[in-house]
């Protein structure tokens, strides 16, 4: 499934405040994931889903969440609450001139989170780079996610390929890509797109998908962000939850 923010119906949640759906909880699979964009000139959007956890990416601008200052390309996890059905509510406002961005999953869990799950936050910046012609920047790694106390969301990585290069289609848990920077052609199944910043591709579990820079002067990035079930997961790999 591919959409981008260009084609999707807008709607003002408040003063200074648009937000627009990219992914409903009935087009994903099995169910439970909405993918949401907001666009800030003030004010500030709140989060108070109940029983759901939270992955937010600031695209652009500056926002400030729980008394801290974030800049773009920063991801914030958020879990969800220990008592199963309670939200977690928290904001994200509006901070310095210009336009904020911000793309957040969010994953409706069948469970409460563990009473030790924290939120953090990390930038682009704090994030080593791979060498090759896909340099791959892991914000949040899968074992990252699981001690902040995470049922769902499974890695979040920063991806950007160079001209003329690409990620061969592959099958992968349930994952979004959402691209930053530059041009490409996206394949989901049997399906071909072309993808620019602000494109959303959906893949369910096991679905053959596929990304490619076709431009032979500029870069392609986006961010990949995987969905999983923490508990099968590492129960599988030997570990006791």
């Amino acid at each position: 499934m591919h959409v981008n923010i260009d084609s999707v119906k807008e709607k003002e949640i408040s003063p200074g405040v648009i937000g627009r759906v990219l992914l409903a909880e009935g087009q994903s699979s099995p169910g439970g994931l909405t993918v949401f964009h907001h666009t800030l000139t003030d004010g500030e959007v709140v989060f108070d889903q109940q029983g759901a956890e939270f992955q937010h990416y600031i695209v652009q601008g500056c926002a400030r969440i729980g008394g801290k200052f974030v800049h773009s390309e920063t991801a914030i996890f958020v879990p969800g609450s220990s008592r199963f059905g309670d939200p977690h509510k928290h904001r994200i406002a509006h901070d310095g001139e210009g336009e904020l961005r911000i793309v957040t999953a969010i994953y409706k869990t069948d469970r409460p989170n563990f009473r030790w799950a924290k939120s953090r936050s990390r930038n682009l910046y704090q994030a080593l780079p791979s060498v090759s012609t896909i340099i791959n920047q892991q914000l949040i790694t899968e074992e990252e996610h699981a001690l902040m106390g995470a049922l769902k969301m499974h890695a979040l990585d920063i991806q950007t390929h160079a001209p003329l290069t690409g990620n061969p289609e592959h099958k992968n848990p349930e994952e979004v890509m959402y691209v930053l920077r530059g041009t490409g052609e996206a394949v989901c199944g049997e399906e071909k797109y072309h993808v620019k910043p602000g494109a959303l591709i959906y893949s369910k579990e096991g679905e053959v998908h596929g990304i490619y820079n076709r431009d032979d002067k500029l870069p392609l990035q986006y961010f990949v962000l995987e969905f999983i079930d923490h508990d099968k997961m590492w129960t599988e790999r030997g570990y006791r939850v």
